[in-house]
């Protein structure tokens, strides 16, 4: 009668997976379920995503808004549940990039890669400027200012500082990583469910029924309910992803072929379920809530507004919180973007690939990706006044790669993947799930662009005017601006704008200049045909194989 598996007998058994596919295991493998889960909890952060998102939906849809919470997590869980089942069949670094290309070709596989790294790298820009934006909540100084080097402003000084930090963590350990994750993960749970249920018992100021209200903000020029709540719904879609990364960081996962899976699910589900509570507490608890979207409109911080208003000085516990799960979701997005960054570079699929491929001997780590990951996210911080606009072209990315890697895997399917079993299998339902998941990350594409496409006529441009106040004059913004505003509305350093950029939508042009670097990359440099150079990085992952 054999005993249970220990950790070392399991890890050996996954390296032996691992081998199968043709990769050599050089990462450290000590994670287990909570640490893989945990990572992708940090990754989709709800609580740094609602705290800087929750008035754009209250902004444009009023409490309503509140809807596109479960719809959204209803639609990436189809998309969640076929990741899982490639999870499973394939725990390997790169998640995507890998799943799509060994199931359909280097090619498709390429670009899926390609642009999921760069909307990484933004990603990993914008929650990184994000942490001065809650350090000046919670310390009071102004972001603009000159921070302790005078050359630069609390903005980037911090948000730098962030980067330096996160890249570090990255390189020194996976262990470390995870320690630092799973406090977190912790904290944020515990925290939003703690403020949740306070809110809910002690400060409960609005029925239920409010949640159908959307105050008259369907009545502008051009509007309508539906379009409203569409606008409305980036809310949750600019939170609700990155649950994949529980797979990318399957050779550091002990069992990989089942705790990715889980935790892929657990990632959606849980944050679904505090999401939904929390987001539930907040909107019941505003006292006046005409003034929270007026408030919104003049780009507000609504959650933090009511947490202070019905809790007084305790709501900064609550601000130190978000610090902390902003912060750990940095870390979290940057490690995801280092093992993609690392898995292309092993299959020579990335400019300078065997520098990304390096695992640092004794921490056993992609510690060159790391910091390479690092440096480029900084890069935008020096351009640009407000990078946190960059998620929104960042976000519109994920979508698209997220599609690309379906569209191989439903390929895949027709021709009767998978041919073996695996330990999450969606069996039979596997195909619907597939095209559900296509119908729905093409339909939120299509939503990412057509708020800026004349094309679409007044739906297209509607606009709202915030009447003069005290404190700020009136003004109008439309609905792009918020969505997907155009190349030469942005600010840069200094405020100013660039007026001989085309106006062109930021997420079309970010997919546009990505997907040209990357055609230019990949042909010219021969990753488009199986040349010599080509076959001996194919041969180390069994893409000669597949392929």
């Amino acid at each position: 009668m054999s005993g249970p598996t220990s950790s070392a007998d399991q890890a050996a058994r996954d390296d032996a997976h691992l081998q199968s596919l043709g990769i050599k295991p050089e990462l450290k493998r000590s994670l287990g379920f909570l640490s893989n889960f945990a990572v992708a909890f940090s990754y989709i952060s709800v609580s740094t995503g609602t705290y800087t998102l929750i008035g754009l939906g209250l902004a444009v849809g009023g409490p309503s808004f509140f809807w596109s919470w479960p719809i959204i997590i209803v639609g990436q869980l189809f998309v969640a549940l076929n990741f899982a089942e490639l999870a499973s069949h394939f725990p390997v670094a790169g998640s995507i990039y890998q799943w799509s290309k060994r199931l359909s070709n280097r090619t498709l596989g390429f670009f899926t890669g390609w642009i999921y790294f760069w909307a990484g790298v933004l990603t990993v820009t914008a929650v990184a400027a994000t942490v001065p934006l809650v350090l000046s909540s919670i310390f009071g100084f102004t972001l603009s200012a000159a921070s302790p080097i005078p050359a630069v402003n609390n903005l980037i000084f911090w948000a730098v500082l962030t980067l330096i930090s996160t890249t570090l963590i990255n390189a020194f350990g996976v262990h470390l990583l995870s320690i630092i994750n799973n406090l977190g993960v912790a904290a944020e749970i515990i925290g939003m469910l703690v403020f949740a249920l306070i809110l809910l018992v002690f400060f409960h100021h609005q029925p239920v029924s409010i949640l159908t209200t959307t105050a008259g903000l369907e009545n502008q020029p051009g509007g309508s309910f539906p379009a409203v709540f569409l606008v409305a719904m980036f809310m949750s879609l600019f939170v609700v992803y990155g649950f994949d990364t529980a797979g990318t960081f399957g050779e550091e996962t002990v069992d990989a072929s089942r705790h990715a899976p889980r935790g892929i699910l657990a990632a959606i589900l849980l944050s679904g379920a505090v999401g939904a509570v929390f987001l539930l507490a907040i909107i019941l608890s505003f006292k006046d809530v005409a003034g929270e979207i007026s408030s919104a409109q003049a780009f507000g911080l609504p959650i933090g507004d009511t947490i202070i208003a019905n809790m007084g000085s305790f709501g900064n516990v609550y601000l130190a919180v978000i610090l902390f799960a902003v912060y750990v979701c940095t870390m979290a997005i940057q490690g995801a973007t280092t093992r993609l960054m690392f898995s292309m570079g092993r299959d020579r699929r990335m400019p300078l690939g065997a520098v990304w491929a390096h695992v640092n001997p004794r921490f056993k780590t992609p510690a060159n990706a790391a910091v390479a990951v690092g440096v480029l996210a900084a890069i935008p911080l020096l351009l640009s006044d407000s990078p946190a606009t960059l998620a929104i072209g960042a976000t519109g990315l994920i979508y698209t790669s997220y599609f690309l890697c379906n569209l191989g895997v439903l390929t895949a399917r027709t021709k009767g993947w998978p041919h073996q079993g695996a330990w999450f299998k969606l069996g039979a339902w596997g195909t619907i799930i597939n095209v559900l998941a296509m119908v729905w990350g093409g339909a939120m594409i299509i939503n990412f662009a057509i708020w800026n496409s004349s094309i679409f006529g007044a739906l297209g441009q509607m606009s709202y005017t915030i009447p003069a106040s005290a404190s700020a004059a009136a003004s109008t913004w439309n609905f792009r601006d918020l969505t997907n505003p155009l190349l030469n509305s942005l600010t840069f350093l200094g405020g100013k704008t660039v007026s001989w950029f085309p106006p062109m939508p930021l997420f079309e042009f970010t997919l546009g200049l990505i997907i040209v670097t990357g055609a230019i990359y990949y042909f010219v440099s021969g990753r488009g045909r199986l040349d010599s150079a080509a076959a001996e990085a194919d041969a180390a992952t069994g893409e000669v194989a597949i392929a």
